[in-house]
């Protein structure tokens, strides 16, 4: 009997059920695996040596790769025993990458944007000319596969690295590869480099993981229930008939984070922000009323300052109550990429199908922590980012949709009634704008600098400071799949 995935409460890892789904699927797609270092190691196979490659990828899936199930373990481990799951392995293709394997991906996989490549998308990316050289493609350099290695032990993680790169040179070659490191405030809350705490709102598939949030959120989930179906992100391996055989499209997006940039822009407005305003204007809540939060994670929806206790996992609220606005703006990042009901153009239950299971991690070796005081001359303008990725059932319905309807549409949210005839504009955070107009001064003219109060319209600026560096589409095929790719097994 297969396992249920349209499956209407949250499951137990432990239940029987489940487990041929979790042992065929890869890991890292139902829950993060938690390691703070990391490398994508993007790979094209040589035309001449398939069989080779299927015969590696094949003893690659049963030996080094990590299932859903194994990492579960792990992590049940590391909670009791306080000892680390060691390596975490996963691999993904292209839609090139089945080709070359000798899978057509036209009429077996239903999302478009996938089977097309990301650089044929209408996201407003930068030209392709001006990605990293590793991401721009063509002959010699188009990406078949990614392989994720994570570890907290970064000697251990380059060492497995160094061999599995040694032996791809014999049949393909390594295009690019990108490093990740985890960065924590003194609170040991994950953060992006323009100091903010990051990833706090994540589907969750699990019962221990809802008995978490519960626990960790005044009220557990009455105003927001983070609890997804598994068919949010799980789709059946198209090339394998078992019926437990499940996959994830996989999204990866380089960003850069213009850090000085975007600092020195949030101590600018919030300069301009105090003229309009009597009250003690707190300039922590100018970046707030950018990001949706402050930086300790606290959300500007639910405080007028920060320090909230428990606010790097402060995640049991919606906008019901601010439906003007008059809190958190409805041009801020949170709002704009996860508005919990309050977009406006569709029902709640269909909104919440849009959201990803995001696994990124950030990118770049900062000589001071983003965690600590510092000049504006000590922070980078390059270099710095966030390696975004994230699972999902449908590139096009959830990546696709909230990049292009969502972020990079200045009408979204829809406004209330009554409003200033002020569009929120784009999400200042990942929102992109046709990349041939001029560098735009992005106008956000609706800030509750009285909180709770009638808000002020501006116009006031705020440049994008985020750069779209590269990547590409994935799938993240069943364990099955891999395994018997050099076997010569039809499935």
């Amino acid at each position: 009997m297969a396992a249920i995935i349209n499956n209407s409460e949250p499951i137990d890892q432990r239940d029987p059920a489940y487990d041929e789904l979790l042992s065929q699927l890869q890991g890292n797609i139902l829950k993060g695996h938690g390691r703070e270092e990391t490398m994508n190691i993007f790979v094209r196979f040589d035309k001449d040596h398939v069989e080779d490659a299927k015969k590696w990828l094949s003893e690659f899936a049963k030996e080094t790769l990590t299932s859903m199930k194994a990492q579960l373990r792990e992590t049940e481990v590391f909670k009791r025993n306080k000892i680390s799951g060691g390596l975490f392995a996963g691999i993904y293709f292209t839609a090139e990458g089945y080709r070359y394997l000798g899978y057509n991906p036209e009429g077996k996989f239903a999302d478009k944007p996938f089977v097309e490549g990301m650089q044929t998308q209408p996201l407003n990316d930068p030209p392709v000319r001006e990605w990293d050289r590793g991401f721009r493609g063509g002959e010699w350099n188009e990406i078949h596969a990614m392989i994720l290695l994570a570890d907290q032990d970064q000697e251990r993680m380059c060492a497995h690295a160094k061999e599995i790169t040694e032996v791809i040179d014999v049949f393909g070659k390594i295009i690019t590869i990108e490093y990740g490191h985890a960065i924590k405030n003194a609170a040991g809350d994950g953060i992006e480099h323009f100091g903010y705490v990051d990833g706090v709102s994540q589907p969750l598939f699990f019962t221990d993981e809802i008995d978490v949030f519960k626990k960790n959120n005044f009220g557990g989930h009455s105003h927001f229930n983070p609890w997804a179906p598994l068919d949010l992100v799980l789709v059946k391996d198209p090339f394998v008939t078992d019926e437990d055989a499940y996959g994830s499209y996989f999204v990866f997006r380089k960003l850069e984070e213009n850090v000085r940039g975007f600092k020195k822009a949030e101590e600018d407005l919030a300069e301009l922000l105090k003229q309009h305003t009597t009250s003690n204007f707190d300039p922590e809540r100018a970046g707030a009323m950018i990001i949706g939060r402050f930086e300790d994670g606290t959300p500007v929806v639910l405080s007028e300052e920060d320090g909230m206790i428990g606010s790097g996992v402060a995640n049991n609220f919606n906008y019901n109550k601010d439906l003007d606005g008059l809190k958190c703006p409805f041009h801020a990042h949170i709002r704009k990429t996860n508005p919990r009901g309050s977009g406006g153009f569709e029902p709640p239950e269909d909104e919440k199908k849009h959201i990803m299971a995001r696994r990124g991690i950030t990118y770049g070796i900062r000589q001071v922590n983003p965690a600590f005081e510092q000049s504006f001359a000590q922070m980078p303008t390059e270099g710095v980012g966030l390696l975004f990725m994230s699972f999902q059932k449908s590139i096009e319905n959830q990546f696709q949709f909230i990049q292009i309807n969502w972020a990079n549409n200045a009408g979204f949210p829809k406004l209330p009634p009554g409003a200033p005839a002020i569009k929120p504009g784009i999400d200042a955070i990942i929102g992109q704008v046709d990349p041939t107009t001029p560098k735009p001064h992005l106008s956000h003219g609706h800030y509750a600098v009285d909180y709770g109060k009638t808000p002020v319209s501006g116009p006031f600026s705020f440049e994008l400071f985020v750069t779209m560096k590269g990547g590409e589409y994935f799938f993240a095929p069943s364990i099955p799949f891999l395994k018997t790719l050099g076997s010569g097994v039809n499935l």
